[in-house]
């Protein structure tokens, strides 16, 4: 299959969106005036899935995604068994497609393995700009685990088209941050942890919440019998929560996982400082 099929059967997998003026005041056809400073964003039956400010970008998922999966092609990860997911959330204004590469397995622990996992994300609402990031997936438990590096990340403005040979770099230097956080999580089921440094890093996590915190405690302790204490079950404990704690609004789900990641992410720097003290 040449380059322009693929590209073409990708793009073809995603619905494309309209933009579509604003009106208010419909009292009367007198009163209907059409908003200058907005417009919306709609599916293809018509319906507002966004509303945005006049002089946003729209870029389709039908264009910018088949880019990146060229910039997939093009780069040296294996891609044997590679898996594709396109997930969306907000009635479409919200779209992850999340790649994981088996043949980048590496193994943290005797039967305990993670898999290179990219998720590239875009919006219709403003809420993300183009955006693929690196991380991984824990086999046993199919929990997204997170990576703090940003070097990885690749950052679009909204326009159809990547800049190629920077994403490919990007995407090489990918692999070596995957690589890199898996040997530090190595260290993790070498690192204890007390009970008071766990409490500690779910405390920073569920900031006001203690039914959250509560929670976090409650799904550590699993961890602990299945590891013990040390920060690989902290570590775990977090990304469970982040993949798979129960969801308000299931339709939503995708755009809650990254915004629980996001969170996790910001404490992962308390976790190496009690991996470096160990």
């Amino acid at each position: 299959m040449s380059h322009l099929e693929i590209v073409t059967e990708v793009a073809n997998e995603y619905n494309r969106v309209f933009e579509s003026s604003l009106a208010v005041g419909f009292t009367s056809p007198e009163t209907t005036k059409i908003l200058t400073t907005h417009k919306a964003i709609t599916n293809e039956d018509g319906s507002p899935i966004a509303v945005v400010g006049k002089n946003y970008n729209l870029v389709q998922n039908a264009d910018i995604m088949p880019e990146f999966h060229k910039v997939i092609l093009a780069s040296d990860l294996d891609r044997t068994g590679m898996t594709k997911v396109i997930q969306q959330s907000h009635y479409g204004a919200k779209t992850i497609v999340t790649y994981t590469f088996p043949a980048h397995e590496i193994e943290i622990a005797p039967g305990d393995s993670v898999q290179l996992r990219i998720m590239v994300l875009n919006s219709y609402d403003g809420s993300w700009k183009f955006l693929s990031m690196v991380g991984a997936v824990r086999i046993a438990c199919m929990n997204g685990q997170v990576v703090v590096d940003a070097f990885s990340n690749y950052n679009a403005k909204h326009t159809s088209s990547l800049d190629t040979d920077v994403a490919v770099a990007k995407m090489e230097t990918a692999l070596e941050v995957y690589t890199k956080n898996a040997e530090i999580w190595k260290s993790y089921p070498k690192s204890p942890v007390t009970n008071l440094q766990a409490t500690r890093i779910f405390k920073q996590v569920a900031g006001k919440s203690e039914r959250l915190e509560a929670l976090l405690e409650e799904t550590y302790l699993k961890y602990v019998d299945e590891m013990g204490k040390n920060l690989w079950a902290v570590f775990n404990t977090l990304t469970d929560w982040s993949s798979h704690a129960k969801f308000k609004n299931e339709a939503n789900k995708v755009a809650t996982i990254y915004n629980r990641e996001a969170k996790v992410r910001k404490v992962i720097p308390m976790l190496n400082e009690l991996r470096l003290a160990a």
